[in-house]
């Protein structure tokens, strides 16, 4: 268990969460997590476009029940290191819907994924979609008053996520 609590803790760094995320749409959203990876050498200078343009053909928006949710990721040949950005945003911008090309979700969560190895990147799409699942989770991050409140939420959520795995 201690190996899954430093992995977290390398994952998601407190810079990494933004609670008040100013945004136009998904691609200044993007652009704005992917600076906080960018410049940690979490990711390669590479990783931005191809975030980019990998949305635009395996979209990424969700609809959870209480509050939606986008985890735009990439190949992992533009990651340095594994990590997760964060962005609550103050409004929500639209995505497309995950498994469409022409349905369209306000989200108001981004969960930006740099993930290094490809079974990797599996595993924590699954465990995010087992948190969004989880009772008040998505509505209590939403509204965090502050990064370093969504920070402590965001990893104490995923700390019982590994640990129910275990």
């Amino acid at each position: 268990m201690e190996s899954s609590n430093n992995q977290l803790k390398l994952l998601i760094l407190p810079d990494f969460v933004e609670v008040g995320l100013e945004a136009t749409d998904k691609e200044s959203a993007i652009h704005s997590l992917a600076a906080l990876l960018f410049d940690k050498k979490y990711v390669k200078d590479t990783y931005i476009d191809a975030v980019l343009t990998r949305e635009k053909s395996f979209p990424t928006g969700l609809r959870t029940l209480d509050v939606h949710v986008a985890i735009p990721h990439c190949d992992v040949g533009h990651c340095n290191k594994p990590g997760i950005a964060v962005g609550v945003l103050s409004s929500p911008v639209e995505f497309t819907e995950m498994a469409t090309l022409d349905q369209f979700v306000d989200t108001k969560i981004i969960f930006l994924l740099a993930i290094t190895e490809p079974e990797q990147q599996v595993v924590w799409l699954a465990r995010l979609v087992n948190l969004f699942q989880t009772p008040g989770f998505l509505v209590s991050l939403s509204e965090a008053e502050n990064s370093e409140t969504g920070y402590q939420i965001l990893t104490e959520a995923f700390r019982k996520e590994v640990e129910s795995e275990n």
